[in-house]
């Protein structure tokens, strides 16, 4: 580890564990009503980030010190059925940009999730929604086991006129033969063209779990042991002559010691057809892996992605990034570390060293 890493991960250290505190509390800004039948909990969420992108035979190297994620949360529920959840982000503040300045001063709302559960088997999500291709893509940020979400998990943002997988629409949702069977049906905005004369973007997701649903509108990374999870689900995402597809996979396994074997895993298809000319025929291969040692409170991880054009005169582009975490409070206090490689696309081929360090009060 160089004096540079190592005095980075230092100071993470000293920035994040002082919170750790607050952290550890569950709901610390909660507001209750005297009848206890509406709350109102706020939060935040605020990774920053040391990053150094090595380009083979181009220069130097960069470096940024910024904020991956810094968002600020409201969540809580009006009765017993109408629950809400939202959340503003500013990404990448303080990252360089090319043309030698930095990232600053935006603000937006990420999610915008208004839910009214009828019963368990039929709830309706309605807002600024995450559109859940796969497992992956349906993760929320907070509870990523690798440093990010796979290179490729959001390809349809840009042509669907979409914000980091988010767009408007509403959502069926439920949860089906004893929470064994999950089914989301959508329809968003999409790309609305001119006089808004597009048709809808239609979306669909089916899930089987053989030890029980996860009931959360957002999908977990990795629950530290919390429970066993397995889920082997398929997407289907369409608007006029676009569409995309996955089939995926998450294990989630504690062990009779206390830790924990995570591993997940899709494939995409893309094809934006001649509605998003700018999304080619493509296919998008993810693989992720961890453990967690419960004692020592570290996780090794390792995550995999590569993106093969159909046209063979397309490079294929890869991420290859291995790394390990220390989960001083699960995932509301924690710092990773990781290195990977990345070829194909831009930077064509270059080595990415980041290190992380997470604070989540929710």
């Amino acid at each position: 580890m160089t004096t540079r890493i190592r005095t980075s991960f230092a100071a993470l250290i000293i920035l994040f564990l002082p919170l750790a505190p607050a952290a550890a509390a569950d709901h610390p800004w909660q507001i209750t009503s005297s009848d206890g039948k509406h709350t109102l909990v706020f939060g935040m969420l605020a990774q920053y980030r040391a990053e150094w992108l090595v380009r083979r035979h181009a220069g130097p190297a960069s470096r940024d010190l910024y904020l991956r994620r810094f968002r600020l949360i409201a969540s809580g529920n009006v009765g017993e059925k109408l629950t809400f959840f939202v959340d503003t982000d500013s990404p990448n503040l303080g990252k360089s940009t090319a043309a030698g300045g930095k990232v600053e001063e935006r603000i937006f709302f990420q999610d915008v999730i208004l839910t009214y559960a009828f019963r368990p088997e039929v709830q309706l999500d309605a807002g600024l929604l995450l559109v859940s291709l796969s497992h992956n893509s349906g993760q929320g940020a907070s509870s990523l086991m690798a440093v990010d979400y796979g290179p490729f998990s959001f390809l349809a943002s840009e042509p669907t006129g979409s914000r980091f997988g988010r767009d408007y629409g509403v959502q069926l949702r439920g949860y089906l033969f004893s929470e064994h069977f999950e089914y989301r049906a959508a329809a968003f905005q999409g790309y609305r063209g001119p006089q808004s004369t597009n048709p809808l973007r239609y979306f669909g997701r089916v899930v089987w779990y053989p030890f029980g649903a996860e009931t959360g509108f957002f999908y977990t990374g990795t629950t530290l042991g919390a429970r066993r999870i397995l889920a082997v689900g398929s997407g289907i995402d369409h608007q006029m002559d676009y569409t995309a597809a996955a089939a995926d996979f998450f294990y989630d396994q504690p062990l009779g010691n206390g830790d924990v074997l995570t591993v997940q895993g899709a494939y995409n298809r893309y094809d934006g057809g001649t509605t998003f000319a700018q999304l080619p025929p493509e296919h998008v291969l993810f693989l992720e892996a961890g453990y967690f040692n419960r004692k020592s409170r570290l996780g090794p991880f390792l995550q995999l992605s590569e993106r093969r054009f159909r046209d063979a005169s397309s490079d294929s582009q890869s991420l290859r990034i291995a790394g390990l975490a220390y989960w001083a409070s699960g995932h509301r206090l924690n710092i990773k570390l990781g290195a990977g490689r990345l070829r194909g696309g831009s930077p064509s081929d270059a080595w990415q060293v980041v290190l992380q360090g997470q604070l989540f009060i929710h």
